[in-house]
């Protein structure tokens, strides 16, 4: 019996979140983007293997998978395939635990940890419900330096997001807070 693999689309018209059951890894996500060193990761060489795919998120629960030129209808398959293959043969998604981008930073101040308070409770879980993540880099003069990643790091609508989203909640709830800026 192979394991049910829920597809669900994103914001992103070019990338799709394949849900898969049970925990892929603790950490992450892992960013995998065509050409990259997946030598730390047997599910991102799997998938990066199927022609089209240009990048692959590895995330706790879940894999998005950013496409290049082919269709959904004939790419979708070919990557359910790829994880029913990556599943069958028992490995870890990740071998290697380094991250991969820009890394997070440490909080310092009580400014930092009320902002990280809310991306956690809001920002993250919407973010991560349209197969992506979002990294907090850092606070400095006003303003929040956060980096998109998986479907939302390429999404046509990310700029409005982080304006029109992220900057709105924060600026309203945390006064020293001018702007955000992604970083990509």
């Amino acid at each position: 019996m192979t394991a049910r693999i829920e597809i669900a689309r994103t914001p992103n018209p070019d990338a799709l979140k394949f849900v898969v059951p049970g925990r892929l890894v603790a950490g992450g996500p892992y960013e995998y983007p065509a050409g990259a060193d997946v030598s730390g990761s047997p599910l991102a060489a799997r998938l990066l293997a199927v022609d089209g795919v240009a990048m692959a998120m590895i995330a706790a629960e879940f894999v998005t998978v950013q496409r290049g030129e082919p269709t959904w209808e004939t790419l979708a398959p070919k990557v359910v395939e790829a994880i029913h293959e990556f599943l069958g043969a028992y490995e870890l998604a990740v071998v290697e635990d380094g991250i991969d981008g820009p890394a997070p930073v440490a909080v310092r101040t009580e400014v930092e940890r009320r902002i990280v308070a809310l991306l956690d409770e809001y920002v993250r879980p919407a973010v991560a419900e349209d197969g992506g993540e979002i990294r907090y880099l850092g606070f400095d003069e006003g303003v929040v330096r956060l980096s998109l990643r998986g479907a939302c790091g390429t999404c046509p609508s990310s700029a409005s997001t982080l304006r029109m989203g992220v900057e709105r909640l924060l600026v309203e709830n945390v006064p020293e807070v001018r702007s955000v800026e992604n970083v990509v």
